[in-house]
């Protein structure tokens, strides 16, 4: 799970009392420990209002969101520092913020828009080709880069699904295109 954005990383429950909690974070990649979290959980209520106008439908826990740690929650770098203030949490020697769930904060939202540049035309292969193939042939790294062209060419009937190709025992089938006009070079 990619829970702050800094990579991906399983969640393991250490220790629990209560509603106090001390989670392992180790990177899925070398399985080696980032933090140790430990907090104090926060039940949201069924009724409680979700963004969008939806409600909760039954009561849950919460993991803590950014915004808490420091206050209902703390981060260490190894389990003996966990393990202290997973102790001074008991012994309330730890002030803790209690969460007001009345309290509503507006955030004001301002939509961002990226300055339209200059679309890069693609050059598009002869032969049959996948999302993946298309990418390389533009010296393109990350294939999903070319996505939304490739679906652009398939809704105005410039490329076509031509095949599927499944690898043994390796996920979904992966779509074979080919062009349906092939502009002639003058």
């Amino acid at each position: 799970m990619n829970a702050d954005k800094c990579g991906n990383h399983t969640f393991t429950q250490v220790r629990r009392e209560g509603n106090i909690c001390m989670y392992r974070r180790n990177r899925v990649d070398n399985d080696r420990l980032h933090t140790v979290e430990v907090f104090v959980t926060r039940v949201v209520k069924a009724g409680s209002p979700l963004p969008g106008g939806g409600t909760v439908a039954e009561d849950y826990e919460q993991y803590p969101g950014a915004s808490s740690f420091g206050r209902t929650a703390w981060s260490t770098g190894d389990i003996k520092g966990g393990e202290l203030i997973f102790e001074r949490l008991l012994k309330k020697q730890i002030a803790v913020e209690e969460a007001d769930t009345n309290e509503t904060e507006l955030v004001p939202v301002a939509r961002v828009v990226q300055p339209k540049g200059e679309r890069r035309a693609l050059n598009w292969p002869t032969v049959p080709f996948t999302q993946k193939d298309l990418a390389a042939f533009n010296h393109i790294d990350n294939y999903k880069e070319v996505y939304t062209d490739l679906q652009r060419a398939l809704a105005t009937n410039h490329v076509r699904v031509c095949e599927q190709v499944k690898e043994v025992n390796r996920g979904r089938a992966a779509k074979m295109f080919e062009l349906v006009n092939v502009p002639v070079a003058a």
